[in-house]
Parts: structure tokens; sequence; C-alpha cells
């Protein structure tokens, strides 16, 4: 009976060791001129989240919002010896509607608030794809492959690093696809390959002009890329829109909350 008292007392005693120097610590943290100045301003660099706006079937993605993390950008300065803004360590905070898992709606815009565009090109041809590797912006490209080329190049297709999107009616048990795309009615069936579905503005002829009259912040723009031509046309839409203001994203980068 003893033992087990003299056990029991040991543990209340180290975890009440453990209780008080933490205790102490906390106080002492808290008068650390580091700490007072880091709640102070604290606030200050808050950024709210923006909910994704829904509405019947249709979604656009929100943005998550940013708050510090007092104790990591304390134990940061800490190490230097004084507050410094550089050192701040941020947390990510949830908008309270998020496009996550919501497979069953169709996204028909990036986040509005975001100047980010996306462009996807139908394309089916490895050589078409070989040239615009040259290209500086070919990362930021996404591609629409049909059923059949995805099937018949899948070995080469597997490298390629950028989102890969095909058209709903064609989506298809594949580790290659990323999303999928419709121009008309949505169906819905990618729902169940787990796959977000793209409301995509299908542009098939005078690029210059036709994007102009519909890019916006969020736009998903998709043009027919079958020639030399078409790769030279695409250079100088790419520019063209640049030099408006709007930055190029891969889909995934679109999306991003």
């Amino acid at each position: 009976m003893k033992k087990i008292f003299n056990i029991i007392f040991t543990t209340l005693l180290i975890y009440f060791s453990f209780y008080y120097a933490n205790l102490v610590s906390n106080y002492v943290k808290n008068k650390d001129p580091i700490m007072i100045k880091l709640k102070e301003v604290k606030d200050s660099y808050q950024k709210e989240a923006v909910d994704a706006v829904i509405a019947n079937n249709t979604i656009i993605p929100g943005i998550s919002g940013l708050e510090v993390d007092v104790d990591e950008s304390y134990l940061k300065m800490k190490k230097v010896g004084n507050f410094q803004e550089s050192l701040l360590v941020f947390k990510k905070v949830d908008s309270n509607i998020s496009l996550k898992n919501n497979f069953d709606k169709l996204i028909i815009s990036g986040n509005i608030n975001k100047n980010n565009v996306s462009v996807l090109l139908k394309i089916d041809n490895l050589e078409i794809i070989e040239a615009l590797k040259k290209e500086d912006y070919f990362p930021s490209l996404n591609f629409i492959f049909n059923k059949d080329f995805l099937i018949q190049e899948e070995n080469t297709l597997k490298e390629l690093e950028n989102n890969i999107v095909v058209l709903e009616d064609q989506v298809f048990d594949s580790s290659l696809i990323d999303y999928c795309y419709t121009t008309k009615e949505f169906k819905n069936i990618c729902q169940e390959y787990l796959k977000y579905t793209f409301k995509v503005e299908m542009i098939t002829h005078d690029y210059y002009y036709n994007t102009y009259q519909v890019i916006k912040n969020g736009s998903i723009i998709a043009f027919q890329i079958i020639n030399e031509k078409n790769i030279n046309d695409l250079d100088i839409l790419i520019n063209g829109i640049k030099n408006l203001g709007f930055k190029i994203v891969s889909l995934d980068e679109l999306i991003k909350e």
C-alpha cells in the first residue's frame, strides 16, 4: 500500500512541477517586450477569410484568411532578441463556406478579388505540346485532352506537370485526370470520380478579339491549338492578357483558397 502511495505522490509531484514551471514560463513570456509588441500588433496583420459563393449548382471559390501565429513568431524573434516584422509567422484561417468537397457544384470562375485567369488548350498532337514547352508560360497552361488521346499517349502525358482536363462526358478512372469541364449544361458526372468541374469559355476563332470580350478576374478560357499559326496567335494573346494586368495561372492556383 505504501508503495502505491509513493507512486501516486511522485506522479502528482511531477505533474504539479511541470504545471508550475509552465505557469512561470508563461508569466515570464507575457512580460517579455517581444510578446507584448506581438499582442499589440497582431490584429493589424490579420486578413479576414472570404467565403465561397454558392448559387444553385454553381460555386466561386473563396479566399482563406491569415492571422499571426503569436507563439511561433515569438520563438523566432526570441532567437534574435527583438521584434522584427520579417519574422512574423502566419497561420491559415479557413473560410466558413469553402470549395472543399463541393464536387457537385460547377466552378464558374476563380475568385473575382484576384486578377488570376486560367488558359486551357485543347490539343490532340504531341508535337504541339513539345513546341509549347519552349514558351516561358508553359508551366501555367492547362491541357484539354479527349479520352482516346489520353489512353493512347498515357506514358508520355503522365510526365506532364500541367493540369489535365477532360470533358465531363469523357471522364474515366485515371490518375492523369485532374479536372473536368463543360461548355454547356452541367451534368455532374465527375462527382463520382471526386473531380471538380469547370465552366469553360471555349474560343474557337478570332482569339484576340473574343478573349477581350469576355476576360475578367477569375476567367477560365479555352482555345483549340492545332498548328504553328495557333501557337503564334497564342503568344500574342498571352502577352496581351499580361499587359492588361492579369496573371495566368494553373487551375490548381485559380481555385486555391
